[in-house]
């Protein structure tokens, strides 16, 4: 008796261990679930019937056929496609340099020990919070050419009104001035954030070696933020890429164009276009995974280039 004891106490405490990793691994299960769920159930599933779509003729109603690449081809055809690229590209050409630099500027300022710097902090951080389509709708008044505010104040200098959303050469412009102005907070609290991890003897010690405050900025401020400025660019670019609701909130017309003339058309309006106004759903999901697509490689693209300028050491 004395010999079998201790054979049976390891095989019991294995047992017990195995039995608590079991109950460990069904806890954590069951805790997850609700987050597995709600993948699946709305991005996972919803992803691959988009993929299906994109090779079927589907409508809004109706049974779908499959029509291999012809969604793919029309796209690349479409005259249509290539101007919403055209718009899309140039706008967020535009808007990452205008929303980026003014924000890495105001996010120096404002870590300086300024009178009031709280307040002009949420000041600039007030349009990120506010309803995207309430302050659109609000800018299309203060740009409307016969009463708005933007050109009551032209006029004061004796300049002419500027046709701001009636007019497909000041059509796109709006648009980056809106979004930009909304991006600028959002990015700057970002660039506050990455301030607050450069080490201030750098500073200290640039000071004592006579280094003036452009030196600073430029050789210390920016080399230490280039993690934080990649990471604005990448997801300022996703976004620029995926604008929706200011040009369709400031430029959707009667006539279901975007802007006069289609002046404000990027992608993702027109996918929603061709969906929910035209009825081909088909189309659109291809119009979708091609966005995806191009998302994809800029974002590899910009991987690739950052191993030569950021550093994170």
């Amino acid at each position: 008796m004395t010999k079998q004891a201790p054979a049976a106490l390891p095989a019991t405490h294995s047992r017990r261990h195995l039995s608590r990793r079991v109950r460990l691994w069904i806890d954590a299960f069951g805790m997850l679930l609700p987050t597995i769920l709600g993948v699946l159930i709305f991005f996972l599933v919803p992803l691959a019937i988009s993929f299906y779509l994109s090779f079927t003729d589907a409508r809004l109603f109706g049974e779908p056929n499959l029509v291999g690449f012809n969604n793919y081809l029309r796209a690349l055809s479409d005259p249509t496609f290539y101007r919403a690229m055209w718009n899309t590209a140039a706008f967020s050409m535009v808007t990452l340099v205008v929303s980026t630099v003014p924000a890495l500027v105001l996010a120096v300022i404002l870590n300086e020990r300024i009178a009031g710097r709280t307040f002009f902090r949420a000041v600039f951080f007030i349009p990120v919070v506010a309803s995207v389509v309430g302050v659109t709708l609000l800018w299309r008044y203060l740009l409307n050419i016969d009463f708005g505010f933007v050109n009551y104040v032209i006029r004061l200098f004796g300049f002419e009104p500027i046709p701001w959303l009636t007019s497909p050469e000041w059509g796109l412009i709006s648009v980056i001035m809106v979004f930009s102005w909304k991006t600028i907070g959002y990015n700057m609290v970002i660039f506050l954030a990455g301030l607050q991890g450069v080490p201030p003897q750098l500073y200290e010690a640039a000071s004592l070696d006579g280094a003036s405050r452009w030196q600073q900025f430029l050789f210390i401020t920016v080399p230490m933020l280039s993690p934080t400025t990649f990471f604005v660019l990448v997801t300022t670019l996703i976004n620029c890429l995926q604008v929706f609701d200011v040009p369709v909130a400031l430029g959707l017309t009667r006539s279901n164009t975007i802007g006069p003339a289609d002046s404000m058309l990027t992608i993702v309006p027109l996918l929603w276009r061709e969906a929910f106004i035209g009825g081909r759903m088909g189309y659109a999901s291809a119009l979708a995974w091609l966005l995806f697509m191009i998302i994809l490689l800029l974002t590899l693209i910009q991987f690739r280039v950052s191993r030569r300028w950021v550093h994170y050491e």
